[in-house]
C-alpha cells in the first residue's frame, strides 16, 4: 500500500469540480482558508462555471482533473464534494 506524505506549510494543493457545481463564492472561502493555514491552491478553469449540473462538459472536467493528477507540484487534490468549509 502507498500512503501519501502528510501535507505541510507551502504545499500545493488542486482545487477541481469533477462531480459537480460549486459556486465560485463558496470556492473561494475554501482558498482563502487554505491559504490562511499555509498551503498554495491551485484552482482549475473549470470551477465556478456552471453546465446544467456540473461545472464544465465531460471532457473539460476530465482535462482538469487529469491536469492536476500530471502536476508533480500538486500534492493533494480537493473536488467539491470534499470541501465543505
Amino acid at each position: 500500500m502507498i500512503f501519501p506524505d502528510v501535507l505541510k506549510k507551502g504545499d500545493l494543493i488542486g482545487m477541481v469540480c469533477a462531480s459537480g457545481f460549486m459556486p465560485i463564492e463558496k470556492t473561494q472561502k475554501c482558498v482563502e482558508t487554505l491559504e490562511k493555514w499555509g498551503f498554495k491552491v491551485k484552482v482549475m478553469p473549470t470551477v465556478g462555471n456552471q453546465f446544467h449540473y456540473f461545472s464544465g462538459t465531460d471532457e473539460e472536467r476530465l482535462q482538469d482533473l487529469q491536469n492536476l493528477l500530471d502536476d508533480r507540484k500538486v500534492k493533494a487534490i480537493l473536488d467539491r464534494k470534499s470541501t465543505r468549509l
